[in-house]
């Protein structure tokens, strides 16, 4: 099949980035014909290729690892591109991404960026639409609004992580739902001695992520094991310029690192804990595991669905107390902690590598071309009563 799948942000570096690129090189090892579309950035950020950065004004079109990119301007120049690559904005020209799927028999959309011209597009070339939505009931912005549901309804198919997640769009009148979860994107292991007692968070510094209540967790955790460390990788939230700094040589806070410096921590982690209190799917869990390392993740229905209680990691409410319970429980039994992280690497080689994510995929993407057959193809936006 020829597939565009278009996200925003073409990094390396980051969650949905890193599984959009991670998917098309998988789609592209079972042997199609993958295009990734995304924004030309405004700024120099980690994990665009230098060439883009090198090349004169306009879309910017390579290859790396048999997968072609298109990089497209923003409307608006560097001005238009900062906002879009910052804000839930469509700063894209409508030609500039109809020439970029031209050909595509499937149009993938992912997170819900650059949805609209998108539909439209694969409307006009006859192409399937397929969105992963990533939905977040109950965040801003979190893809739940009237408009979306309308989308979710015209989809030719819809790409969930979660039956969940799957089971929230068909209530809500979705024709074709199917469920891929994600892969683990980790580099190798360095080979480096496993710290005694570090608990690791790697994500967004939010608070709906747990970052904070893990901070409160920590100040408990210290009562009984004073030797703890606590390390927090990912980007900060915009609100850490008005909170007060951690000064405790215990809590080592990193921003954004390379993927060489995340496999060392994960590592060097006794234990990975990210309480999340909304999430698809948590690809982070999946590192971990990968790493051979139990996960402490936040009591939701989709990570109670990913995360097994008790058998490769441990759920606990987004609550302080609960938080350090949990890593203390860990701590002082290493053997289950060792059965939970060795349960974990099972299962994400028996169901979440990259071949088996892009086989599902594949069929998400042979129902929703179905869907095309004359009379069974429902209106486009422009159409819809």
């Amino acid at each position: 099949m020829r597939i565009v799948i278009a996200k925003k942000l073409l990094s390396s570096i980051g969650g949905s980035e890193a599984q959009a690129r991670a998917l098309a090189t998988a789609l592209h090892e079972r042997g199609h014909d993958v295009t990734l579309v995304g924004l030309r950035p405004a700024w120099r950020r980690p994990g665009i290729p230098a060439a883009v950065y090198a090349s004169p004004p306009g879309p910017v079109a390579l290859r790396e690892g048999g997968v072609r990119y298109v990089f497209i301007p923003a409307l608006g120049g560097r001005v238009g591109a900062a906002i879009d690559g910052l804000a839930p904005t469509t700063l894209v020209s409508r030609s500039e991404l109809g020439r970029a799927i031209a050909g595509a028999e499937v149009v993938h959309s992912s997170a819900r960026e650059w949805v609209g011209p998108l539909e439209r597009a694969a409307r006009d070339a006859g192409a399937a639409f397929v969105e992963t939505p990533l939905v977040h009931p109950g965040q801003p912005f979190s893809g739940d609004s009237a408009a979306d549901l309308a989308r979710y309804r015209r989809d030719d198919a819809i790409v969930a992580l979660t039956e969940w997640e799957a089971q929230w769009y068909r209530l809500r009148g979705a024709r074709s739902v199917h469920v891929t979860g994600v892969g683990a994107n980790l580099a190798p292991l360095p080979d480096v001695p496993m710290d005694g007692a570090t608990v690791l968070f790697v994500g967004r510094k939010e608070r709906y992520k747990g970052y904070h209540a893990l901070r409160d967790a920590a100040e408990i955790v210290w009562r009984s094991r004073p030797e703890a460390r606590f390390v927090a990788i990912g980007q900060s939230a915009w609100t850490a310029r008005f909170e007060p700094l951690r000064r405790d040589e215990r809590w080592v806070d990193r921003g954004v690192v390379s993927e060489e410096a995340k496999a060392e921590a994960y590592a060097r982690a006794t234990i990975f804990a990210m309480p999340s209190r909304h999430e698809t799917f948590g690809q982070t869990y999946l590192e971990a595991w990968s790493a051979w390392r139990p996960v402490i993740a936040g009591d939701i229905p989709p990570l109670r669905e990913v995360v097994r209680d008790g058998v490769d990691g441990l759920v606990v409410a987004q609550e302080p107390g609960a938080i350090a319970r949990a890593i203390l429980a860990l701590l002082g039994d290493p053997v289950r902690a060792r059965r939970m992280a060795e349960a974990g690497r099972l299962k994400v080689q028996e169901q979440w590598t990259w071949d088996r994510v892009a086989e599902r995929t594949e069929r998400a993407y042979l129902a929703a071309r179905a869907m095309l057959t004359p009379g069974s193809r429902a209106p486009g936006p422009r159409e819809a009563p």
